[in-house]
């Protein structure tokens, strides 16, 4: 059984393959953004929280050419809509025909309003991370898309400014009502660093995790995320809710990740159970972000994953994002000794967990984890160890 991933040298190969049988003419340029899981810091960074994501060296490619009359044509090799448009027809929505590709068409509308870009380009898409498993591909399409414009263009555009536009692309033009942690997480990457986001302000560091004593384990219960588009929506907006509640009633923060525990007790009936339950997860994950990061500082791994299981039981029960299969599969997984602590990563509800596990104890881990998830819901769930990967780069050759 191999669990750890190494870079997938056939996807942008194939990518690079099919372009060129597609699009005839001169060889494409390939890029490369990296997908990511979240370590500790659930659902905060639409809040104003602090996160702590690890990007992964899984991701997405992007073969890529640029045009002179303004249309982009975007195909992939995991999707099956072919989609033609042209740059100065789109309008400041998605169009429900163009799926997966509404990602980089928000990012390339929004690369023309910053930089004045009026051509097009033909881009082919291809990747070895798992779609809608909660890794963040959107995210990871979005950063390739607006690295690979910006070098063919030579535009010159900061990381930072990859960063900002690729979430103003998928919050914009694409409708979802998310926080900067995934744009964030894979175009400021770092390899054997996690990155340590203040949402509120957009500040960050780079946190060392090599030589942490953990390795990450990727389990993919293989349940799709059908609920997640809109009951994410719905957890940002009872999060508003909650925000406002206490900026009327307690006192004026900006952001609801910066309330206390006391704040909450002050509101008194101002906040209904739901919402009570939802600002309390935030404030309490917001001391726990802070707490891990002290605990991995000082070598404190056993620590570090009681923490990252907390996380999990409080998205569970407090943030009501979690299901039955991704549950059963962190239970699985902490229960067995070489692990320090497993959490579901990405918005919930399907999808991945991770488990931190001892370094080379993996193998022990999956066994029995995947007997028991299969005895209850007949599902084998996949299992995959994970490095800390580089930032979006463009490949050579």
């Amino acid at each position: 059984m191999t669990l750890r991933a190494d870079t997938n040298a056939d996807v942008p190969r194939r990518v690079s393959a099919a372009f060129r049988a597609e699009f005839p003419g001169d060889a494409p340029r390939v890029f490369f953004a990296p997908g990511r899981v979240n370590l500790i810091g659930a659902h905060l960074d639409y809040s104003g929280g602090d996160v702590l994501p690890l990007a992964v060296d899984l991701g997405v490619y992007v073969a890529a050419r640029l045009r002179d009359d303004g249309v982009f044509r975007l195909r992939s090799l995991d999707q099956p809509e072919r989609v033609d448009v042209v740059l100065s027809g789109l309008g400041d929505v998605r169009e429900p025909g163009h799926g997966w590709a509404a990602f980089p068409l928000g990012v390339a509308r929004e690369f023309a309003r910053v930089t004045g870009f009026a051509d097009g380009a033909d881009l082919f898409f291809g990747g070895d991370l798992p779609m809608a498993s909660g890794m963040s591909s959107s995210a990871a399409i979005a950063v390739a898309t607006a690295v690979a414009l910006d070098a063919c263009t030579g535009s010159g555009l900061e990381r930072l400014a990859i960063a900002r536009l690729a979430h103003r692309a998928e919050t914009g033009y694409v409708q979802v009502e998310c926080g900067i942690m995934d744009q964030f997480a894979s175009a400021l990457a770092r390899a054997g660093h996690a990155l340590l986001l203040h949402c509120a302000d957009e500040s960050f560091e780079h946190v060392a995790i090599h030589g942490s004593g953990f390795e990450v384990l990727v389990m993919d219960t293989k349940k799709p995320r059908t609920l997640a588009e809109s009951a994410f929506n719905a957890r940002v907006w009872e999060c508003r809710e909650a925000h406002a509640v206490l900026r009327e009633r307690v006192r004026e923060l900006p952001w609801l990740a910066q309330y206390t525990a006391a704040d909450l007790e002050r509101a008194g009936d101002g906040l209904t159970s739901v919402l009570r339950d939802r600002a309390t997860h935030v404030v309490e994950e917001m001391a726990r972000v802070a707490a891990a990061v002290r605990l991995l500082d000082a070598g404190d791994v056993d620590g570090f994953g009681a923490l990252v299981h907390q996380s999990h039981r409080s998205t569970a029960t407090r943030y009501a994002v979690s299901c039955a299969e991704l549950d059963v599969i962190t239970d699985l997984a902490c229960a067995q000794t070489a692990t320090f602590g497993a959490r579901l990563t990405g918005a919930g509800f399907g999808g991945c967990a991770i488990a931190l596990v001892e370094p080379g104890a993996s193998e022990s881990v999956v066994a029995p984890v995947r007997e028991g998830f299969l005895a209850r819901f007949g599902v084998e769930p996949g299992f995959r160890v994970l490095n800390a990967g580089p930032g979006p780069r463009e490949l050579e050759g």
